[in-house]
């Protein structure tokens, strides 16, 4: 093949030069880096472009990052676990801390010269301390403030035996290593041309991007929002966009009237991993609580339901001696109306111990569902199981109940499940029962 072997390879490294460019392009685009959380081992990087147009992605959808700073070649794929909604209509935070804001009405006995023109903010973590006998010298202006619009990922620092450093633990310690102070989170800002204050920073001391992201790039999850009802199942590092899709249907999509109307989630986690995911079962909880506000005033329609059902593995025989959560809830459990507000049915902790020590066997998954008022394995909509799902069971649940004719099943996770999911599909779906289950499968 040698003396004609360039009429072979020239259209396969064409197309590998034609990505390799496209990457290094779409990699240019502005990005600055506004929050980082960590609750061990995983770091939360928030991130959003200068130019929001330029970065349009889907849910269920991932992106390659790259840090200058630790190499220009090297490229880590990571799953977006934000919701779309989360780079348009993010919350209004303080400029210097980063924490959660909400605006403050004018003193009633306030001249009406005042009113039009007050904006005020108070930080969540004040907001008790507020009275009517106490002055408003201590509130936020609106010019202290800004929208912390973002796009998160969520990455598991691994560590090797041997002691050399892994690509995400270098990450950790150089974004550590620019933090104003050394406590997470870090919120980051830059100064604009103007002088001004904005959130998010661009460059490093080397005076490289932080970041350059590759991306989104396709996934199977993203086709969830074609169905009416969706069988949404996680297992491992697979729930990642899961976490993408729950935060956009229960936070957003039914707001909004959108599809799908009717969410059944199952996650799949082992329960020596179970505190690797404190930061997915905060998700939860504040999803849980952000339905229960928008049920409460009417936005969600009745239409719109949800089932979340966590499987634990492997627990152990014993109770824990520690149950507690190495983290503190961030649900605010009030908005610019505090009163009309309903409070939390129940917290991340009371989840967290529930899930070091379940109960209730998966195996009487069906039997327990029929009586939901005396369950205690249940918390809102959310339920805890002790044992692996059984497929079938479940498949011949959603068959019987179903309200749609095509049920989109979207999982992410370790092949095996995969595998048992595509024999579940095939064995429930009758075209003369007019009932189709769809698989979109991501191994990992």
């Amino acid at each position: 093949h040698g003396p004609v072997f360039y009429l072979w390879s020239i259209i396969p490294i064409g197309l590998y030069l034609w990505e390799r460019q496209t990457r290094l392009s779409r990699g240019s685009i502005p990005m600055v880096v506004s929050r980082v959380e960590w609750i061990a081992p995983v770091l939360a990087v928030h991130f959003r472009p200068i130019d929001k147009s330029l970065f349009d992605f889907e849910e269920g959808t991932y992106v390659m990052l790259n840090c200058p700073f630790i190499s220009q070649a090297e490229w880590h794929p990571f799953t977006i676990s934000s919701a779309r909604g989360d780079l348009f209509t993010g919350d209004r935070v303080s400029l210097e801390t980063g924490e959660k804001v909400i605006p403050i009405p004018p003193p009633t006995n306030a001249p009406n010269h005042i009113k039009k023109k007050w904006k005020k903010y108070c930080p969540v973590s004040l907001y008790s301390k507020l009275n009517n006998d106490q002055t408003y010298d201590t509130l936020l202006d609106h010019h202290e403030t800004a929208y912390h619009d973002f796009v998160s990922v969520h990455i598991k620092v691994h560590e090797r035996d041997d002691g050399t450093e892994t690509w995400t633990k270098k990450l950790k310690d150089y974004l550590e290593m620019m933090a104003p102070h050394r406590k997470y989170p870090f919120h980051f800002t830059r100064r604009d041309t103007r002088g001004e204050l904005q959130i998010g920073r661009q460059f490093g001391p080397d005076t490289k991007q932080i970041l350059r992201i590759d991306g989104p790039h396709a996934a199977p999850a993203m086709h969830y929002k074609h169905y009416g009802t969706v069988m949404l199942i996680g297992a491992g590092i697979g729930m990642t966009p899961c976490a993408s899709v729950l935060t956009a249907m229960l936070k957003y999509r039914w707001r909004l009237n959108f599809k799908p109307e009717i969410l059944h989630f199952y996650w799949v986690v082992a329960h020596p991993d179970v505190r690797a995911f404190e930061w997915f079962i905060h998700r939860i909880a504040e999803l849980e609580y952000e339905l229960l506000k928008q049920r409460h005033s009417g936005a969600v329609a009745p239409r719109n339901y949800a089932e979340i059902h966590i499987f634990v593995t492997r627990p152990p025989k014993d109770c824990p001696n520690d149950l507690s959560m190495r983290s503190a809830s961030t649900i605010t459990e009030f908005s610019n109306d505090a009163k009309s507000d309903p409070k939390p049915v129940f917290t991340a902790n009371q989840l967290f111990a529930e899930m070091l020590y379940p109960q209730t066997p998966a195996a009487n998954m069906t039997a327990a569902m029929e009586q939901p008022k005396h369950a205690t394995n249940r918390f809102q909509d959310t339920w805890i199981w002790n044992g692996r799902p059984v497929w079938s069971d479940i498949f011949s649940s959603v068959r019987n109940q179903r309200q749609h004719r095509d049920i989109g099943v979207c999982f992410c996770g370790t092949p095996f499940i995969g595998k048992d999911l595509a024999a579940m599909c095939k064995r429930f779906s009758s075209v003369d029962d007019d009932c189709i289950f769809t698989l979109h499968k991501e191994n990992f």
